[in-house]
């Protein structure tokens, strides 16, 4: 299972997890598979996420990213943390948030005309 931004998600991928609305309405099942039509359809009903099954996404962003880059800089922000779980559990959140940003990065990189069309908004980072 493999949580991907929406625009990494590609027809014939089956949902690891149902879309709920934000009221928890089921929008679509579990174990559907995506189509064209329906990945444009979550599109503009602004999902940004879904979960899939297996791992179909390289997250590794690849090449030199600067998201790639403050992944490998987690290590040794959070050196001295080692014992503490609550910045053990931070780092984690980090190095997913930066994985699936240089992903985004590189898919962006690979077909500039869809970095026009996503015109999603990006939340601030750290590092």
């Amino acid at each position: 299972m493999q949580k991907i931004p929406l625009n990494l998600a590609k027809p014939g991928m089956k949902l690891a997890k149902p879309i709920l609305r934000e009221n928890g309405l089921v929008l679509v099942a579990e174990n559907s598979e995506l189509s064209e039509a329906l990945l444009e359809r979550l599109e503009r009903m602004d999902v940004t996420m879904v979960t899939v099954q297996g791992n179909p996404v390289d997250l590794g962003g690849g090449g030199k990213n600067p998201y790639t880059n403050r992944v490998e800089r987690l290590e040794h922000l959070f050196r001295k943390h080692g014992d503490d779980p609550w910045m053990a559990k931070l780092q984690t959140h980090l190095k997913d948030y930066f994985l699936l940003k240089a992903a985004s990065a590189a898919v962006v990189a690979e077909s500039p005309e869809q970095s026009e069309s996503t015109g999603h908004v990006e939340q601030g980072g750290a590092a």
